[in-house]
């Protein structure tokens, strides 16, 4: 199978006739025999990368223009050779891997692999203005790839470049800045931009900061490891781009630029939703027990893997070894009589791609009961529901009541009569139909999309529905970032492989959190891994998530966001590691914290001290002493920190202890001689400590002088909530 993406690029004063002049004209090449599937996208404004506009011009004469997305997939073997065949001769001309264009930033003092491809046999030689004039010589193996390598000078603001030349083919690169690489990488938190995060220009101050650069490689997975990746290239900061720019990795690097003074280049490869193990090497996976059976069955084709996604999807949705339902089956749904119990619960708030229901596309049904009055049934009301992005269904007591689509939002009147005295069923039917571009199942929004208005007042239908895909209406699967382990790595890391980097900035584990313990060794695996790939210990730094409601876990009924922080703490044991903890700048209602200035800056505290040797300590106290004095404990810090609550009493929130009987309960604690002392009422002498253990500890008050704040800790080692969790 070959897959293949094509960008098409008008002006952005197209007209309507104009695009759809361009689709139909896109429409005409899938009755091309050789393409097996194809997609065509939905139109998309999108900011053009100075190479796209440089290439594109005089066609393009503004900043933005209009971009179809088209993929094509599946050509047959014999349809490539006759392409491969008929092809002009440019198309095999001189080439330089992806990560090689002008305004980028090079590591100073390392080895440079210049690599790229050209006429298999043809010599390669490639000149660095900082090298002299001799040329670096290569040639062009039978697969056309060459390589060569030299050493980069120290830091330097002053512009060098790179020419390559192969017979009457040539490249060179312009305004290539020596400085710092940092690899930027996880998901959203670090994908989030500085515009998603609502950063004002006067805040950002990007025209500042030119010798930013920053390159962004695009979402793909793949079976195996790739060469190639999809990017527009690397970007020069300015006010109009750092709006793009990754907001955790720009404060990172305007932190750097200012302490070093020196150029500094991020490459952001960030998946949001993701999962650790999709960013682990093939390789990385088969070399640890946990993966190695995982890597073993490896799906051969996007055929065998979506047979596998369908077999997990119906193995949660209906039971292992359970029958499918049939036609008839699933014709009966619409009934209020038809038992839903075993249907999986699912919030109607966001898509059901996060809840269990992964990258699946075809009919869904969900459904609800609500318990109304006489009065309530009698008279007119008002049902409103979020935004869906595919066709609809509306069944209430089993009559359709009605059928549509509701981008944004829907408010739907229901005449008296459609509702009755006691228990109504709610059944909502979304089928995939002609549905095109990114569509997701289920329905979004917030809480306070969801409700139905009636004369004795408002209902909300923000609680839990039960979800049910269909198994016998057409289907598919999306080929996203949590179908398979190592797939995002192949796509969008090994491609930059040996690009010499000074280390890595990562922010995920919120996909993780689930199988919290498992990441105890995942994590650890990646970091390791990536060292392996990269032929160095490079400094690897990552942020301990921050609070957030999640699943509203606490040490009473067990906290998934806490275990997954103590597994982040747990990959310190590391060397070259450091870890910036956000336990006290998250958002209870938000997956997203806006603040993503302390996050830069904490990230690169840990920069200054793991890579750049500043001496200091690390930015926040990570793992107490702790003493049980009959009925209290001490908890000491390293005499390098000084420890100040924000409460005017001088009381510290966040501390539980736990007697013999093991029932963790809220604690006094206060601050003396710069130690933490802890009573508690337990039951029997303390015998465990743990302090913001729990999904959303929004009353943590405990930081340093400096404004850091103390890391979540426990002294126990009991059983938590994920351990047995497994990645599959």
């Amino acid at each position: 199978m070959f897959i293949h993406h094509v960008f098409f690029y008008m002006a952005p004063d197209a007209t309507d006739a104009d695009r759809a002049e361009l689709r139909k004209g896109i429409e005409s090449l899938t009755q091309i025999e050789a393409i097996q599937q194809w997609h065509i996208g939905v139109p998309a404004d999108t900011p053009c990368s100075p190479r796209i506009r440089q290439e594109l011009q005089p066609t393009l004469d503004k900043g933005r223009c209009v971009r179809f997305t088209v993929i094509m997939m599946r050509f047959w073997i014999s349809f490539l050779f006759f392409q491969a065949m008929a092809l002009p001769s440019s198309f095999a001309q001189l080439k330089l891997a992806d990560i090689f264009t002008s305004r980028m930033v090079i590591q100073q003092q390392s080895q440079l692999d210049i690599r790229g491809w050209a006429t298999p046999g043809s010599s390669v030689s490639v000149t660095c203005s900082w090298a002299g004039s001799t040329p670096l010589l290569s040639v062009a193996d039978d697969k056309g790839k060459w390589q060569a390598s030299v050493q980069t000078p120290g830091a330097s603001l002053i512009p060098v470049e790179i020419s390559v030349v192969s017979g009457a083919d040539s490249i060179l690169l312009t305004d290539v800045l020596v400085g710092e690489v940092w690899l930027c990488s996880g998901q959203s938190n670090m994908e989030w931009s500085t515009a998603d995060s609502r950063y004002e220009p006067s805040q950002l101050r990007g025209s500042s900061y030119p010798n930013i650069r920053h390159f962004k490689v695009q979402r793909a997975v793949e079976l195996a490891p790739q060469d190639r990746l999809v990017s527009d290239g690397w970007e020069i900061c300015s006010d109009e781009s750092v709006q793009h720019f990754s907001a955790v990795a720009y404060f990172f690097a305007r932190e750097l630029a200012d302490k070093l003074q020196v150029p500094v280049g991020l490459v952001n490869s960030t998946w949001g939703g993701s999962q650790v193990e999709s960013w682990i090497s093939g390789e990385g996976m088969a070399s640890s027990p946990l993966f190695r059976a995982y890597m073993e069955s490896f799906p051969r084709d996007w055929a065998e893997a979506d047979a596998r996604m369908m077999k997990k999807i119906a193995e949660y949705a209906l039971g292992k070894g359970k029958a499918w339902p049939t036609s008839a089956d699933e014709s009966a749904y619409q009934y209020p009589a038809h038992d839903i119990s075993g249907w999986k619960t699912v919030k109607p708030t966001y898509a059901w791609d996060w809840q269990n229901l992964w990258a699946f596309r075809g009919t869904g049904f969900m459904a609800t009961d609500i318990v109304l009055s006489e009065r309530d049934a009698s008279e007119q009301s008002l049902l409103h529901l979020g935004h869906a992005d595919l066709d609809a269904e509306m069944f209430i007591n089993g009559v359709l009541a009605w059928t549509g689509k509701h981008v944004g939002g829907a408010s739907i009147t229901l005449p008296p009569g459609v509702l009755k005295t006691g228990n109504n069923r709610i059944l909502y039917k979304q089928k995939l139909n002609n549905a095109s571009g990114w569509v997701e199942m289920g329905m979004r929004g917030a809480e306070s999309d969801f409700y139905l208005r009636t004369a004795d007042g408002t209902l909300s239908l923000a609680g839990d529905w039960r979800a049910m895909p269909s198994f016998n209406d057409p289907y598919y699967f999306i080929h996203s970032s949590n179908n398979l382990g190592t797939a995002v790595y192949n796509a969008m890391i090994h491609p930059l492989a040996g690009f010499p980097l000074q280390g890595v900035i990562w922010y995920q584990g919120e996909s993780n959190a689930a199988r919290a313990y498992e990441y105890r060794e995942s994590f650890p695996l990646l970091i390791r891994d990536w060292r392996r790939i990269w032929k160095r210990e490079m400094p690897f730094l990552f942020v301990q998530l921050a609070n957030y409601e999640a699943g509203g876990g606490t040490s009473a009924t067990g906290s998934e966001w806490a275990e997954l922080r103590e597994a982040q703490e747990i990959a310190l044991r590391l060397p070259a590691t450091g870890m910036a903890v956000t336990i006290d700048i998250g958002e209870s209602k938000d997956i997203h914290p806006k603040n993503k200035h302390d996050v830069g800056f904490r990230l690169a505290y840990e920069a200054l001290r793991v890579a750049y040797q500043s001496g200091t300590a690390p930015g926040s106290p990570i793992k107490p002493k702790v003493k049980f004095c009959w009925d209290k404990a001490k908890v000491t810090y390293p005499d390098a920190y000084q420890l100040q609550t924000t409460d005017k009493y001088g009381y510290v929130n966040g501390f539980e202890v736990a007697g013999c009987d093991g029932v963790f309960r809220y604690a006094k604690a206060e601050i003396k001689k710069n130690r933490v002392v802890v009573r508690g009422d337990t039951t029997g002498k303390p015998r465990a400590l743990r302090y913001a253990w729990a999904d959303d500890p929004v009353d943590v008050n405990l930081f340093t002088s400096d404004g850091t704040p103390v890391a979540p800790f426990r002294t126990d080692d009991w059983k938590g909530r994920t351990e047995g969790a497994k990645f599959e």
